[in-house]
């Protein structure tokens, strides 16, 4: 909802990589447009100049329904609640160089269970300094309030209270075009302060246990061998400190995560782009006595598929192994298939359909979580300021033990009003 419409980039004429963004690697080369990036100039906003600067102000309201706001179905309450999401994007206007900042919030009240009721918040600046036309470095940093979804695998979802952390981080990105080649380096920290939550069963458990600092790094080399296509192999590493020694009789779990990967990029007009990696993931903790160190083979396949102008599908296959915060386990393989499909209905409303298949595998434990999640929405824009927007959705979470949580099934819905400038 808080996404800026897209604009569509000129053809690629040449094997000159395009330039890089901050969603990791790239592989949109301007030769497919997509639904949802499309520009439609009559209903695009148009901000407020301040100086060199354009403002973007946006509010959100909506109005929501969960059949199951505690995500237990041993517990299972319906509710409607209200939200408020403001938010701000000031950008810079200059030839060279780059300033971005953003603030937005999310303000939720539920009618009856306000044990359920949230106030997320996010501050980001992003600055790019164009050093020569061939290369840039950027700075990010952000500070955000963020309440952990029920399908996070860190998380049992049976609380009554929801989970929430502080988060802060700061990075940087330099990226080095050649002509054919690329070359990406990424250097980043981000630590983590978690509230207390409790459970449906009434207790409360502390959770300074998961407070942590990780730094992480990444070099990435791209070759173009064609406008469409070009082949990539990116190496990772990082480093997780936790701030106690040891929780629930347990030593914690600081540990080093390596990865390496190769794959390809491609961009065929009119018909397709994407990018399929496959690599190796390895995680090494400080305390082997307790924690299995563990590897195996990674996945990262993203396509979007163009029918017609009209529909884009877009298909994600992952494998990847996360360091997670259960008690007595310290990594999981979370593999999961994601499909959705985007139509223009009309020049100004899109509709969109979403499915998801995942599942959590423990190897220490031999126990998995199996997650199911579907959603249709739509958005309409009436005019550049007013946009009206709808969406139901269903999850599902099944967990093979209860030390992972209860199962629970949610329905939700939304309707929402937004007026920006």
């Amino acid at each position: 909802m808080l996404a800026v419409p897209g604009v569509a980039m000129a053809q690629v004429s040449s094997l000159l990589l395009p330039p890089a963004t901050s969603s990791g690697d790239v592989y949109d080369r301007g030769h497919n447009v997509s639904v949802t990036e499309r520009a439609r100039p009559e209903y695009d906003a148009l901000g407020v100049r301040v100086g060199s600067f354009i403002v973007n102000p946006q509010l959100t309201s909506s109005v929501g329904y969960s059949d199951n706001v505690f995500n237990d179905n041993g517990n299972k309450r319906s509710d409607v609640y209200a939200s408020l999401e403001p938010y701000v994007n000031l950008a810079s206007d200059w030839s060279v160089h780059q300033f971005r900042l953003t603030g937005a919030a999310d303000l939720r009240r539920y009618a009856t269970q306000s044990l359920r009721d949230q106030n997320a918040w996010n501050v980001q600046a992003t600055g790019r300094v164009d050093v020569t036309s061939a290369l840039n470095v950027r700075l990010d940093g952000q500070l955000d309030r963020t309440y952990e979804s029920p399908f996070s695998s860190d998380v049992v979802a049976n609380l009554t209270r929801p989970s929430r952390y502080r988060r802060s981080f700061v990075g940087t990105r330099t990226t080095y075009d050649a002509g054919r080649s690329r070359v990406i380096a990424t250097l980043d920290r981000t630590s983590y302060d978690f509230s207390s939550i409790r459970f449906g069963d009434g207790s409360v458990r502390d959770q300074g246990y998961r407070d942590r600092t990780s730094y992480s790094g990444t070099t990435t080399y791209e070759l173009g061998f064609s406008p469409s296509l070009s082949v990539y192999a990116r190496a990772e590493a990082d480093r997780n400190n936790y701030d106690v020694d040891r929780a629930f009789g347990a030593p914690n779990r600081d540990s080093n995560g390596y990865r390496a990967v190769v794959g390809s990029n491609f961009d065929i007009a009119g018909v397709a782009r994407g990018t399929i990696g496959v690599g190796y993931s390895y995680r090494h903790f400080d305390a082997r006595e307790t924690y299995r160190n563990t590897q195996g083979l990674s996945v990262e396949a993203r396509a979007d598929w163009f029918p017609s102008e009209l529909t884009s599908v877009g298909i994600l296959l992952q494998r990847r192994l996360v360091d997670v915060d259960l008690t007595n386990i310290g990594t999981s393989w979370e593999n999961r298939i994601r499909v959705t499909l985007d139509h223009e209905l009309l020049y100004n409303l899109i509709l969109r359909f979403g499915g998801e298949v995942g599942q959590r595998d423990y190897p220490e434990r031999d126990v998995s979580t199996d997650i199911y999640r579907a959603e249709l929405s739509s958005r309409y824009q009436m005019t550049r300021w007013l946009g009206l927007e709808a969406n139901i959705g269903y999850g599902s979470s099944r967990p093979s033990q209860d030390g992972l949580g209860r199962p629970f099934d949610e329905l939700r819905g939304a309707v929402s009003v937004r007026v920006r400038r």
